[in-house]
């Protein structure tokens, strides 16, 4: 019955297109009924299935297009208007963003642009890194190796070595991730070298003065040793953030991590930050402009919380109540970026700044792919419901598409933001969900 109202529409055209086939009226009155050649019946259908899927495909997505070339190297720019353009990336610099277009570049200048995205850049490798560096500025950064001659140091990726000052490093992991940063002692006054394993290890004070990929080479009472990197998980060195810095308020994501910085030149050749940390360029993942201009929830504590598991005694028990609370996590395994785990059933909510616009994140099973069970969250903005809906975690993350469903809600103006995280209408116990990078934008 859908096929033949949609001939009705067909047929209300000229008589040109009767032609094409047989047509006579139908017992209902009104109706004319044509039955062309299979061919031509064929192209029309097919017709008008390419033309109402573009028309819902770009109802979905308002997405101007600069240009279709590219393939894989196609960015998305989220203006600061909320509008999307996309197209292949000519250039970034101080005169803004360049899309590439026939004939002339679009550029757009810094201050409307939010978000610069690589497509497909929440594609995750199928393995960590041997390596994970922390910086000062709180940046994060995998690599396969490392390697520092007392002048220049280089993070080691199969895309090409990574140039980093040395003064900005603070730790060096190759433990795997065993923890050992929250066992070094507080009043530690020199860099440290982590011998062992994982599992049972020891902080050496030196100074650390060059590393190989076969020795760490430090200076110990006055002597200057060759340590083998086999036995070594880890180095930190002793660093204060510098307090005449320029501010770093522009978070850029590349392939393995987290850079802030307060400048960004990208062009095909190479991605340099402050004039000073140079990347491969393909390893562009995601420039945010207005981190500078956000409010992580992560680090507001809500005004109201209430935290109910499913075996409600649990959360009495001692010990027990901040394992059930919302917790911020690192990036860590299918999540490049920090997040909050909240657990059914909670209810939190944050007071919102006067000068707050919009508030923006990602939500998934907070297992990523290893989650079960169905989870019902809300969000509402004073005493209007503004989001609502269940997250299966047989669905999220989808593959290959990002870290989960994207949420982006107007706010301004509003006094509170409630987020709710309940069980599943099918009534089973749910799962954690992750919210990526919550933030405030002022």
């Amino acid at each position: 019955m859908h096929f033949f109202r949609s001939v009705d529409r067909w047929l209300s055209a000229p008589e040109w297109m009767f032609s094409l086939g047989r047509c006579w009226r139908g017992r209902r009155a009104g109706r004319l009924l044509c039955v062309p050649d299979f061919f031509v019946l064929s192209g029309f259908v097919l017709a008008f299935l390419v033309i109402g899927s573009a028309g819902r495909a770009a109802a979905a997505e308002p997405v101007a297009v600069v240009s279709e070339a590219g393939g894989a190297g196609t960015f998305r720019v989220e203006r600061t208007d909320g509008t999307m353009l996309s197209g292949p990336l000519a250039r970034i610099g101080a005169d803004g963003v360049a899309l590439a277009s026939a004939g002339q570049d679009l550029v757009l200048p810094l201050d409307q642009v939010r978000v610069v995205t690589r497509s497909g850049a929440a594609v995750l490798p199928a393995k960590p890194a041997a390596l994970r560096s922390t910086w000062i500025d709180g940046s994060t950064l995998e690599a396969d190796d490392f390697s520092w001659d007392g002048k220049q140091a280089l993070l080691i990726t199969p895309d090409g070595p990574i140039e980093v000052p040395a003064e900005r490093l603070h730790t060096l992991d190759w433990s795997g991730g065993s923890g050992w940063q929250t066992a070094v002692p507080e009043a530690t006054e020199s860099d440290l070298l982590v011998v062992g394993t994982p599992a049972a290890h020891e902080f050496v004070e030196c100074a650390i003065t060059a590393v190989s990929p076969e020795t760490v080479t430090v200076l110990l009472d006055d002597e200057t040793i060759a340590v083998k990197r086999a036995k070594i998980i880890g180095l930190q060195w002793l660093r204060a953030q510098a307090t005449n810095q320029a501010p770093r308020g522009i978070v850029v994501d590349v392939d393995g991590g987290s850079l802030r910085a307060g400048k960004v030149v990208w062009t095909p050749t190479g991605l340099v930050l402050d004039d000073v940390v140079r990347v491969p360029a393909p390893l562009l993942a995601r420039i945010d402009f207005a981190a500078d201009r956000t409010l992580a929830l992560t680090g507001l504590p809500p005004e109201r919380l209430e935290v109910e598991p499913y075996f409600g005694s649990l959360a009495a028990l001692p010990g027990f109540a901040p394992y059930f609370a919302p917790r911020p996590v690192v990036a860590a395994g299918e999540f490049p970026r920090e997040g909050l785990v909240v657990r059914p059933r909670t209810v939190a909510v944050w007071r919102v700044p006067a000068d707050s616009r919009r508030f923006r994140t990602v939500v998934a099973p907070a297992a990523g792919r290893m989650a079960a069970g169905k989870t019902l969250v809300t969000i509402s903005v004073d005493d209007s419901e503004a989001f609502r809906r269940e997250i299966d975690a047989g669905v999220f993350p989808i593959d290959g598409v990002g870290e989960g469903l994207p949420i982006e809600l107007e706010i301004a103006g509003a006094r509170r933001l409630t987020v709710t995280v309940d069980y599943g209408t099918s009534g089973d116990l749910g799962s954690p969900v992750r919210f990526t990078t919550p933030v405030i934008e002022k």
